[in-house]
């Protein structure tokens, strides 16, 4: 018996070792590539890491900063780049206050406004590793983002010329971000309108002679590529892009300061300024001395309010130029940060129920979206409610401090949650346990005794289903 096994672990160890080795190539081989064509890139989906992510943070920072101090606002962009010198950046802690914030990605503009580039590039020494601050911003952003477990986002935001596909291709090969952003020269649909030539997806109207939209084989070039590189990396990907740049089913569509007034059926994103500038004339994604800023309660109403209507909430915050933060900024996001740590279970890997909420106030449709809170125009308050659910558990969150009864309309016994359906309500924030009565009128919080929020209330109402 010793022998026979003997010679049955001789012949286990040498079938497992002659196991043909995998070739990489062929591994690769197998995978489906997309080609470069529409309905190749249709077949991309959305990740659920991004539809569960819910909320990221990137930033404006470059010598456009330094074209809002006034000393500097006459200067040339060569003669910022001189003056441009970070010398207040660290990676890290931009990477810390991104995820003190409670923000799963971010990033960074590579590319905005003029001809310098934000990375360490190949094709032209004018950029930030060469020039200025001598730092490839985008490089060392990524890899601070990514030693704290965040996944990367990049915007491009300067389209003039067809080789910037190379500098787009190289932003991917180089830096294999998860989210590559294009601005609304990508497909120059948002000109259109404001030319007065297409009404959405419409065409009404004749094209200038000196009007320019990216060509649409450079478009599907650009987006196949990135695409491809991510299957070879083994990693799930987005592309966004503004307005009607491209084809629907492809990437994720992103309205600038702007917010939806209905649910969508499928995800999108809105990239909000911190910044609430009080005219089109101080309108500017850079940090401007004395510009006000959103509060913490604005921001925590705008991303539970987005997250409900199916969206992703982008939000830029504005280094000063030597690459700090200002000191409200930081306030803010760890305010904001701190109410996350309580109530975050509202936010993150939710999905919208029904109607995404009650309440008064609503955002108006303004420029298709685009733009519609760009002032800071709306401003929610308790009696707005809205909607979030996670398996058997429906959260309602209040936008503000309610008073002692809180009724929720839409959760009367007569909609869609009928008498026996709940279980109980938890406050979030407090922990406390709630009373409550189901009607016909409405689901009647008693929160006489709870310590409330002074911003958004979360009630987490477990379902018997």
């Amino acid at each position: 018996m010793r022998r026979l096994s003997v010679s049955l672990v001789i012949i286990i160890i040498f079938n497992v070792s002659c196991k043909a080795p995998i070739n990489q190539e062929e591994s690769q081989e197998q995978k489906e590539y997309f080609e470069s064509d529409w309905t190749s890139l249709r077949k991309h989906q959305t990740p659920e890491w991004l539809i569960n992510a819910k909320f990221g943070i990137y930033c404006h920072w470059g010598i456009q900063t330094l074209q809002y101090i006034p000393e500097y606002k006459d200067y040339s962009d060569d003669e910022r780049i001189a003056l441009f010198k970070g010398e207040s950046f660290n990676a890290d802690n931009w990477a810390d206050v991104f995820k003190m914030a409670g923000a799963k990605f971010g990033g960074v503009i590579g590319w905005h406004g003029s001809d310098f580039k934000h990375w360490d590039s190949q094709y032209s020494n004018y950029n930030s590793a060469k020039m200025g601050p001598k730092i490839d911003i985008v490089g060392q952003v990524f890899q601070a983002l990514e030693k704290k477990g965040l996944k990367t986002l990049v915007s491009y935001h300067s389209i003039k010329n067809d080789d910037w596909i190379n500098y787009a291709k190289e932003g991917v090969d180089k830096y294999n971000p998860d989210i590559f952003w294009v601005d609304a020269s990508f497909g120059g649909t948002k000109g259109a309108n404001h030319k007065k030539v297409l009404n959405r997806t419409k065409y009404i109207g004749e094209f200038d002679d000196d009007f320019k939209v990216f060509p649409e084989k450079y478009q599907r070039d650009f987006i196949t590529h990135f695409y491809n590189n991510a299957i070879t990396n083994d990693k799930q990907v987005e592309f966004m892009y503004k307005s009607n740049d491209i084809p629907p089913g492809i990437g994720m569509r992103d309205l600038e300061n702007g917010i939806l007034n209905e649910t969508a059926y499928d995800t999108w994103i809105t990239d909000m300024d911190m910044s609430v500038p009080p005219d089109w004339e101080t309108h500017g994604w850079f940090y401007r001395e004395g510009t006000p800023l959103r509060s913490t309660n604005e921001l925590i109403d705008m991303l539970v309010d987005v997250v409900s209507k199916n969206g992703i909430f982008l939000l830029n915050i504005p280094p000063k130029a030597d690459g700090s933060f200002p000191d409200v900024v930081i306030k803010n996001l760890t305010n904001l940060g701190n109410w996350l740590q309580k109530n975050g279970e509202a936010i993150y890997d939710t999905s919208p129920w029904f109607i995404y909420g009650e309440g008064p106030n609503e955002i108006s449709i303004g420029n298709n979206f685009h733009h519609n809170n760009h002032f800071a125009a709306i401003q929610y308050d308790e009696n707005d409610i809205r909607f979030t659910v996670n398996g058997n558990t429906l959260y309602a969150t209040c936008l503000g401090k309610a008073n002692d009864i809180l009724k929720i309309k839409a959760l009367n016994n007569s909609f869609k949650l009928k008498d026996g359906d709940i279980l109980n309500i938890t406050h979030l924030g407090s922990g406390s346990n709630i009373e409550f009565n189901h009607t016909s009128k409405a689901l009647e919080l008693q929160l006489q005794e709870v310590d409330l929020d002074d911003n958004a209330n979360v009630f987490k109402i477990n379902l018997k289903f």
